[in-house]
């Protein structure tokens, strides 16, 4: 657990997220994984209905989802799903107040939505990675579009934020085209128990010192369901 914490602090929170909303699932409830990859997060709901819909652009195959659509368009009747996950995914969508819309459709009344987007990030999933959203923008769209907030907690602070990217170096080591292969994968060993599992843990311990914590790796959010647009009745 502390090795993969140190190792991918950014992919720890995230999980740690997940599996905090699902012990907050009742048993047999249904849960909307919108932007679902390849349904990376189905052992979290083994309890649940879950159902895991993409279009299927991050991965080679469709071996996973039970539903391939379009996420802007989701192909569910009208207050279909108690719950639903939408994590990473809203820097990738274009038009994202048409998904705002779709979440609030498919969503019941007080259905409850977990909602996770980067911040301080690097580019990834080229050519389809379009923004970065503040707690300010995610606060806007959720209340413009009938939620309300629950939580919104940043993914630690500046120093978790220089511990991911100091845990990093070994592999932005193993990228570069200009070090001898042998080379390289010496110094990723060696960086890896330097930086990663001696480094790293001490940028961690230190992130309660940052208290703003406005340098942060991203953003979860939790929100339900309090308006219908569709019918313009408060839940």
């Amino acid at each position: 657990m502390i090795k993969d914490k140190c190792k991918n602090i950014n992919r720890f929170l995230i999980n740690k997220s997940i599996e905090d909303f699902s012990q907050k699932v009742d048993h047999g409830e249904n849960v909307l994984d919108i932007g679902a990859g390849s349904g990376h997060y189905r052992s979290f709901f083994r309890k649940n209905n879950y159902l895991a819909i993409d279009i299927g652009l991050e991965q080679s195959t469709t071996q996973g989802l039970d539903v391939v659509g379009d996420i802007c368009f989701l192909p569910f009747k009208d207050s279909s799903f108690k719950n639903a996950l939408c994590i990473e995914v809203l820097e990738h969508v274009w038009d994202s107040r048409q998904l705002f819309q779709e979440f609030n459709r498919v969503l019941e009344s007080n259905g409850k939505l977990l909602l996770t987007v980067p911040l301080c990030f690097g580019e990834h999933m080229q050519p389809y990675d379009f923004y970065r959203y503040t707690r300010f923008s995610l606060t806007k769209l959720l209340e413009t579009h009938g939620f309300k907030i629950i939580k919104i907690n940043p993914r630690g602070g500046y120093f978790a934020l220089l511990g991911y990217l100091i845990s990093k170096i070994p592999d932005q080591i193993m990228k570069s085209e200009n070090i001898n292969s042998l080379l390289k994968k010496s110094l990723r060993r060696i960086l890896r128990i330097l930086l990663t599992y001696i480094l790293t843990p001490l940028f961690l311990k230190l992130d309660y010192a940052d208290t703003t914590k406005s340098f942060t790796l991203g953003y979860i959010c939790e929100a339900k369901k309090v308006f219908s647009l569709h019918s313009g009745k408060r839940a």
